[in-house]
């Protein structure tokens, strides 16, 4: 391994006690910069490829303080200084990937990304902590659901990513662990493992000669371990304990049993279809009786992307309904008035403080945002089986992805929406805003946009996490008869009846097993239209995020739903490839094609191509989106 060198997998640590590296210096002290400097003692089972000779990294109080929250009161005296960081970090398990850089002959090796957890209370000085990889669902490394994770491992197939997982053919993890996605707090643990193989297109694959067995984590091992995002360090004493249950109480995993389960809840889903039935009737004859008419295609694409994503964005001309359709699908869910938050996004806005407050240090309060938000998200995190809407309206007057940035990484899996550092424990009003609010499933986003001069574009970032809806109109003749229609029908209806549909419901609606929804055909065209994309920009592609979401979104069409699978698919390469088409006619002129203006025909056009690959699908509505955007090449020279 010559040069730098950074290792993905993170490790574990604890303030060295005294440094092997400069002993003369302690273990930690103030270097010629006057930045605070300490080292870190490994306490993680070091990866095969690790330099086993390195005991400690180092790492500097600066980016301790923008990570962690750590203050460094650069008014003391040096020792001072010290001793307040030796303090502060007796009280942590540091988390970190290693970073080798080499100086002349000499390599030094330092910690980057650091975090910090609490100290278990079994925790002791001579601890080892075996790193033990986490899979899941809502990790994105995989689009398999547990039931067919469980299949995988017992059928010797790949089971997806994980980064703390070595492609060292000598360094296969014993155990591997599966979170739950309807319960964050149940593992379930897997083993044991004699060896392993990464394929590049499909992840890791788990051998072992012994039939594999499974069994639920044990709550004492659980609350004297640290669970990270894809792994859980967990000390040798308690692994060779999960090793114990493994063997004389675990349930050896079968491919049969699994499979009837999975049979039996397709059985008990009918009743599920049954409401969603109902929902879309409603919500149909709410649209109606509020004056607001949309193709039925486009209430059905609304639908699905708000069950199955973390953020919708409705686009189309100013005045023709989008804040409006949120409110009626709201009401058809029945959700209670305080429960929808419409928040005017205002051109001002800079950062996510605008949004979410700030902490007041001079007076020890949390001073939320005056849009409502926080106080929402509170409110449903403490009624976890109420629904709950937000609506930013006029998203893009300010760049979403400066006052949003939170919010992007966290919807899209769940997680904490982080308000404050934990260390501003003195806050008067911390029992009334947490430092961390929990962003449950319960809780849906929307935005409206209007796309001209006087608004931003969206960034890859956004796109990538959002299903973006061009809403049509309805012509001026249609819409005159489906107004006197609505008259004459809404003196015959009766008022809606029924309870709320409540979060335990809605989430029924979603369907989570997506592994196969895709088709030879259908994947085949995607990658072929990525490998087209990152011609014209290195940055630009599908990435697995994207092809998961349309793999969702196809799944979870609605029994009863208007639209054919290829109708679905078509709006699908519009919302979630086609949006992200924003550049120069030197960037997309090949990809997009030549605009004829006189036979207002494209040609040469890359896309177009791909597309008619597939002659079963007719992608009618795509053809239009390319031949509108290698018009504005011709007329604009770029793509609005």
């Amino acid at each position: 391994m010559y040069g730098n060198y950074r290792w993905n997998n993170e490790f574990a640590g604890v303030l060295a006690r005294t440094s092997l590296t400069e002993s003369w210096r302690g273990n930690a002290f103030v270097n010629a910069s006057g930045e605070l400097q300490f080292y870190i003692r490994i306490i993680s089972v070091q990866p095969d490829d690790f330099p086993k000779e390195v005991k400690e990294v180092t790492f500097f109080g600066e980016e301790l303080e923008r990570r962690c929250g750590f203050y460094d009161n650069k008014t003391l005296g040096d020792s001072a200084r010290v001793e307040a960081l030796e303090r502060y970090l007796d009280q942590y398990v540091l988390f970190f990937n290693v970073e080798k850089v080499k100086r002349g002959t000499d390599d030094f090796y330092n910690a980057k990304n650091i975090s910090v957890a609490k100290k278990s209370r079994s925790f002791r000085e001579n601890i080892v902590l075996e790193a033990i990889p986490i899979f899941s669902y809502k990790l994105n490394r995989n689009l398999i659901s547990k039931d067919i994770f469980e299949q995988n491992l017992a059928n010797n197939r790949p089971v997806g990513e994980n980064k703390q997982v070595s492609k060292e053919d000598d360094d296969t993890p014993s155990l591997i662990i599966w979170n739950d996605e309807d319960n964050e707090s149940e593992y379930t643990v897997y083993g044991s493992f004699e060896s392993h193989e990464y394929l590049s297109s499909y992840g890791f694959r788990f051998s072992s000669k012994l039939p594999l067995k499974k069994t639920k984590m044990n709550e004492d091992i659980l609350f004297n371990s640290y669970s990270r995002e894809d792994v859980m360090f967990i000390d040798s004493d308690n692994c060779a304990r999960l090793q114990d249950m493994l063997d004389s109480a675990g349930k050896t995993l079968s491919v049969i049993e699994e499979l009837s389960k999975k049979k039996e809840m397709v059985e008990n889903k009918t009743t599920s279809n049954d409401k969603e039935f109902e929902l879309m009737e409603t919500f149909k004859r709410v649209c109606r009786n509020q004056g607001l008419y949309y193709d039925e295609k486009d209430l059905y694409n609304f639908h699905t992307a708000m069950k199955t994503g973390g953020l919708v964005i409705l686009a189309g001309m100013s005045g023709t309904g989008k804040s409006k359709l949120v409110k009626c699908y709201a009401d058809s869910l029945k959700i209670q008035e305080g429960n929808v938050l419409m928040i005017p996004v205002r051109p001002s806005w800079q950062d996510d403080a605008d949004l979410l407050g700030y902490v007041d240090t001079i007076n020890q309060l949390y001073r939320p945002g005056d849009s409502g938000l926080i106080n929402l998200l509170v409110h449903a995190s403490q009624k976890n089986d109420d629904l709950y809407i937000v609506c930013f309206d006029e998203m893009n007057l300010a760049r979403v992805e400066h006052y949003f940035s939170q919010f992007l990484s966290v919807l899209e899996s769940g997680g904490d929406l982080q308000l404050y550092n934990a260390e501003y424990n003195s806050l008067y009003n911390a029992s009334v805003f947490p430092a961390n609010i929990k962003l449950g499933a319960n809780i849906m986003f929307v935005g409206t946009v209007n796309l001209d001069e006087s608004t931003y574009h969206f960034s890859d970032k956004v796109l990538d996490r959002a299903n973006v809806i061009t809403l049509e109109m309805q012509s001026y003749a249609g819409f005159m008869k489906m107004e006197q229609n609505r008259l004459t029908d809404v003196e015959n209806e009766q008022e809606m009846e029924g309870s709320a549909i409540t979060a335990t419901t809605y989430k029924a609606f979603k369907k989570n097993s997506q592994v196969v929804s895709l088709t030879e055909q259908e994947s085949e065209l995607l990658w072929n239209l990525h490998v087209e994309m990152q011609k014209s920009n290195k940055n630009l592609g599908i990435g697995w995020r994207i092809v998961k979401q349309i793999n969702s979104f196809l799944s979870n069409l609605p029994a009863n739903s208007p639209f054919t699978r290829e109708e679905a698919f078509d709006i699908q390469i519009i919302q979630r490839v086609l949006t992200k088409l924003r550049g120069t006619e030197e960037q997309f002129g090949e990809l997009l094609g030549t605009y004829k203006l006189d036979s207002k025909e494209v040609e040469d056009s890359i896309l177009l191509n791909l597309l008619s690959n597939l002659p079963e699908y007719d992608f009618e509505k795509s053809i239009q989106v390319i031949h509108g955007k290698a018009k504005e090449l011709r007329l604009y020279g770029h793509t609005i």
